[in-house]
């Protein structure tokens, strides 16, 4: 007869409490998912009152506070290019009561400043990506330009002729306009507004020649004739404007545009970013918001939080590329 190893036992408690432990776990897991939320979320929107923003984080907000039957308060904290509101989530505890909606700034922010009070990559928890926002170049209707091609060609013919404008400098447009300049290799002047308003209006005057901006803003006026739009800025052509070449087209590979998205702080529990990610990706499926956002010039995404985390990781290191070219000065 064949003897049983005899285990010690204080090997048999150690044992013994693991899989208790593992157990407990194993139970723990799915009773978070199922008892959050239990009273409100807040969701910190790092700009001010008003802009693109707002109404598309409230879509949203609105539709997850139906299905998980809580209250979702958006709490705008804006200034200091987003930071403000991007470190106080940052600082939250990572229970998925403190969210921020954030925008492409997030990521633009590690290439303008010198020092952030956050680790953009690290001190996150990227929950899914909301939507994105097409970009157009558009051009005052004058110079007569056809497509991407003759503007280079009329850039090169007189250097430094040229100017495009921008939301101020640090901005994603003034960012996607550098972008645009070095793969172009073309010399044109930045000048820089305050907001997309008073740029827009100085490519409609023709106080500028051109600007990259989004389509949200710009969309009403290119049917007005007043900017004319020559290239997307997306990777391909956009369904809103199907007949519009891409950048791309003509250089591969050049892609800029915005996005926003939901994001948490470090270390949330990955029941909770499951349940934010087929939230949202079931939200921005249901046709009434892709039809709302569509008619605004933003296009429905919802993804993974894995496919976020790639998003951001290859958005940042570009756009220190293109400040580093461009020799942008820094924020301090």
């Amino acid at each position: 007869m064949s003897k049983q190893p005899c285990i010690p036992p204080v090997w048999a408690a150690r044992a013994l409490t693991t899989f208790m432990c593992l157990g407990v776990f194993a139970v723990a897991a799915p009773a978070v998912a199922q008892s959050y939320p239990n009273r409100p979320i807040t969701v910190v929107v790092p700009f001010p009152p008003g802009g693109a923003t707002d109404p598309i984080a409230r879509i949203f907000t609105q539709k997850i506070s139906e299905a998980w039957g809580v209250p979702v308060v958006i709490e705008n904290r804006p200034g200091a290019g987003t930071t403000i509101g991007l470190n106080y989530v940052a600082k939250a505890k990572p229970d998925g009561y403190t969210i921020v909606f954030a925008a492409t700034s997030a990521v633009t922010n590690p290439a303008l400043y010198t020092k952030l009070p956050y680790d953009t990559l690290n001190d996150f928890t990227y929950l899914s990506q909301v939507c994105t926002l097409p970009f157009v170049l558009t051009t005052h209707p004058g110079l007569n330009l056809k497509d991407v091609s003759e503007l280079v060609a009329m850039a090169k013919k007189e250097p430094g002729k040229l100017n495009y404008a921008s939301s101020g400098n640090g901005t994603m447009i003034h960012l996607a306009g550098e972008y645009f300049k070095s793969r172009a290799r073309i010399d044109v002047t930045h000048v820089p507004y305050k907001g997309s308003s008073a740029s827009t209006t100085a490519v409609m005057t023709g106080e500028s020649s051109f600007t990259i901006d989004t389509l949200f803003l710009q969309q009403q006026l290119i049917k007005a004739g007043k900017v004319h739009a020559i290239a997307t800025t997306s990777p391909t052509r956009i369904e809103a404007m199907p007949n519009l070449p891409s950048v791309a087209e003509t250089f591969p590979d050049f892609a800029v545009g915005g996005w926003m998205g939901f994001m948490g702080p470090a270390n949330m529990p990955q029941p909770l970013v499951a349940k934010w990610s087929e939230e949202v990706a079931r939200i921005a499926r249901l046709p009434d918001v892709k039809e709302r956002l569509s008619a605004s010039g933003v296009v429905a995404v919802g993804g993974t939080s894995a496919e976020f985390s790639k998003i951001a990781a290859d958005d940042i290191a570009r756009w220190q590329k293109v400040v580093g070219e461009a020799k942008i000065p820094k924020i301090e």
